[in-house]
Parts: structure tokens; C-alpha cells; sequence
């Protein structure tokens, strides 16, 4: 095969996936923000990224009608950096329950994408989100929907996403790795009227393996839920480490 006939990834003869821009309708959202201390932050951040403040977003998603990436559910934990004149968010923890977004993130953005067992369920009340790993759970969330929200009051930053892409060269030995700081102006638009916020709390496991425990809460600032549309296109690369 010639290289103009290849597809667009792995494997050329039967694609696994499609090229960006990807779509999702109708996905549902658990958020909650809270305050760390901001040395947790700069624990999980790659060189060069700076921690700009204490802030962090934990996510959990359920998608089901979107482009080429199939059904699945998304965990992450956001944190809010900088690099030069850019101010983004940083996920040092993000898990999905299904291989095909895990090697599409991973090939494309450098997301550091891992599979667990996922949950979002409602219970009396309340929305509660689940990431159970090698028998450990590593994080749950509880939501109280109580009032009507706007995406707004998410404080996401102004520039889109950091992602590490960061793949080891194939002869070893002292080769270098191809090290890429890529970032993303994906975007979350929350339905009108299917959106809510109210009270939340998160719960992490001790885990060497999945430490997401490093970002312990300090102070809840609020937990929201609801529906909405994703867009995510390809990114930009911000900084090349060779």
C-alpha cells in the first residue's frame, strides 16, 4: 500500500477510529470543584507546565451518541496551569471503560488515558460517580442537583486543555522518546434547562498504583450535573521537548 492509501491510523487497511473533529450529543456530566493545596498540584504536573492556582474539576461522563469513539464513560481530575503566555487546564488522572477512546486519546492528544470501571448512577437524591481500579476505588463523587446551573460557573481556564503526548522510542537505548506539549480548545456546551448545581463531596482511596488521593480536597466549592454537547478537535502543539 502505497502511504497516500493508508488510513488515518492504526490499522491502515481497517482504521480504528476517525480523524477530529470528534462530536458527542447528549452525553451526562457529573462535576465537582474544590480547593487543594496548590503543592499537590505541582506534585502532578509536567515540566514545563507552573500551577496557577488551587483549583481543581473532577469530571465524570457518560457518552453514547458521538463519532467513531462507540459508547463509553470518562473520568478526570483538572488541574489549572500555565506555560508562557497560555493558561489551561492539566488532567493528571483520566480513566475510560473502553479501549477504543483510550488508544484514540493516547495516539492523537497524548491524553493520559488508563481503563477502569466507571460508574454515574442516580441514588435517592443524589448523582454518584464511581472509578473503581484494581479493586481500589479511587474516587467517588456524590452530587445534590438543587438548583438550575450555567456552565459559567465552572471555572474551566481560558485556553483549552494541556496533554503530554509522549511516546518511547522504538530502539530504546538512550533514544529520545518524542515528547510533545499539545493544547486543546475543546468545548462543553450544557443544554439550556438541563443543567444543574448544588452540594458535592469526593472520596479518594489510597493507591500507589492510581494515586489520585495526591489531590486531596481542602474545601468543596460545589458539585453540578447534568446534560450537554462536546466538541473536541485536534490540537496544538505548544511546546516540543527536543
Amino acid at each position: 500500500m502505497d502511504v497516500k492509501e493508508w488510513g488515518f491510523t492504526n490499522p491502515i487497511v481497517s482504521p480504528l477510529y476517525g480523524k477530529p473533529p470528534l462530536v458527542w450529543k447528549d452525553m451526562r456530566v457529573q462535576l465537582v470543584v474544590y480547593e487543594t493545596d496548590i503543592e499537590n498540584v505541582r506534585r502532578v504536573i509536567p515540566y514545563p507546565l507552573e500551577a496557577r492556582s488551587n483549583i481543581v474539576i473532577t469530571w465524570v461522563s457518560e457518552f453514547e451518541l458521538g463519532t467513531t469513539q462507540g459508547s463509553f464513560k470518562e473520568f478526570a481530575i483538572y488541574v489549572q496551569v500555565k506555560y508562557e503566555g497560555y493558561e489551561g487546564d492539566y488532567e493528571p488522572f483520566l480513566y475510560v471503560n473502553n479501549p477504543l477512546p483510550l488508544t484514540a486519546g493516547r495516539e492523537i492528544w497524548g491524553y493520559q488515558k488508563k481503563m477502569a470501571d466507571i460508574g454515574l448512577k442516580f441514588e435517592q437524591e443524589a448523582v454518584i460517580g464511581k472509578v473503581t481500579r484494581l479493586d481500589h476505588q479511587i474516587f467517588k463523587a456524590i452530587v445534590v442537583p438543587e438548583y438550575e446551573a450555567e456552565m459559567s460557573e465552572i471555572p474551566w481556564s481560558r485556553d483549552g486543555v494541556f496533554s503530554l503526548k509522549y511516546i518511547p522510542h522504538a530502539e530504546g537505548d538512550g533514544k529520545e522518546p518524542l515528547r510533545e506539549l499539545v493544547l486543546t480548545e475543546g468545548k462543553f456546551t450544557a443544554q439550556s434547562g438541563k443543567f444543574f448545581g448544588g452540594r458535592g463531596s469526593v472520596v479518594c482511596e489510597c493507591s500507589e498504583i492510581d494515586p489520585t488521593y495526591l489531590l486531596e480536597p481542602k474545601r468543596i466549592l460545589g458539585g453540578y450535573y447534568g446534560q450537554g454537547d462536546l466538541f473536541l478537535p485536534f490540537g496544538k502543539v505548544v511546546c516540543d521537548y527536543r
